[in-house]
């Protein structure tokens, strides 16, 4: 594949700090650096807007199966819906705002609970054909850039999309001033310090595999993130308190999630944070 880059950043994608470290680099040769003020690990230098563009028109409008769930419908409806009951927890439904919406499951279960739904993607043709799909009104384009009214969701939900933009700071700094006071923020993202990538580290650092440093999923994932940490941040720079987190890949069987009381050890792939806009 044939990646093209953007100049080395000197700042942290999530904090703005310029306390950045190169961390590692990956089987492939991209470089991880690191925040010594937030912990969060981000790719340095970032791919171009040009090929990301055309990486996700050409992501979004493949026909393929969950590299998790297998099934293209069924179980991923099952993981929305028990998402959706969490987050109804803590608010009732009202404006609900996808960005990521992907194939618009999420969306269609927030619908059928009750949810006022609205939703962003990122490519215009995809976009607008999921929209006429679903009967959503739908965003495209750049999310940081878009005519979107203040303090006007009760809920913005990100299933596993913030480990994707260049910019994730720039998108939360946007949550917050979209969402209401007292409105929820649905984060679910992979653990980059999950049990079994502690284990592969452990073995990198013996040489003991192949392929280094490749639980970055640098091909598609550009920020990485550790869960206790990414809570803090959220709080101490965005002004988020976190109201529930706990493991995110889960089982699913006869059309349900099977949670656990053990989720609330962070040790699995995945984690999910529920928080509150103060």
């Amino acid at each position: 594949m044939n990646y093209s880059f953007d100049e080395l950043l000197t700042r942290c994608t999530i904090c703005n700090s310029e306390n950045i470290v190169n961390y590692t680099v990956d089987h492939i040769g991209i470089q991880i650096y690191k925040c010594n003020n937030c912990e969060v690990k981000f790719m340095n230098p970032q791919f171009t807007d040009q090929y990301l563009s055309d990486f996700y028109a050409q992501y979004q409008n493949k026909d393929f199966k969950h590299h998790r769930y297998g099934d293209d419908k069924n179980p991923r409806f099952a993981k929305h819906r028990d998402n959706i009951n969490l987050i109804s927890q803590y608010i009732s439904p009202g404006n609900f705002f996808s960005i990521g919406s992907g194939n618009g499951f999420d969306m269609a279960v927030a619908r059928e609970m009750g949810w006022r739904v609205e939703g962003f993607e990122v490519d215009e043709d995809f976009t607008k054909k999921l929209a006429a799909e679903l009967d959503l009104k739908m965003f495209f384009g750049d999310f940081v850039k878009l005519s979107l009214e203040n303090e006007k969701y009760d809920c913005v939900y990100m299933n596993h999309v913030i480990e994707h933009p260049k910019n994730p700071g720039e998108y939360l700094s946007k949550i917050a001033q979209i969402l209401k006071k007292g409105g929820i923020l649905y984060i679910a993202t992979p653990n980059i310090d999950s049990l079994s990538i502690k284990l592969k580290k452990a073995m990198d650092a013996f040489g003991l595999r192949k392929k280094k440093g490749s639980y970055y999923d640098t091909w598609q994932h550009l920020t990485y993130y550790n869960p206790y940490r990414f809570s803090e941040i959220l709080k101490k720079k965005y002004g988020f308190e976190t109201l529930h987190l706990s493991n995110d890949v889960k089982q699913i069987k006869d059309g349900k999630v099977q949670n656990s009381a053990m989720d609330k050890f962070l040790y699995k792939s995945g984690f999910r944070i529920v928080l509150r806009k103060h």
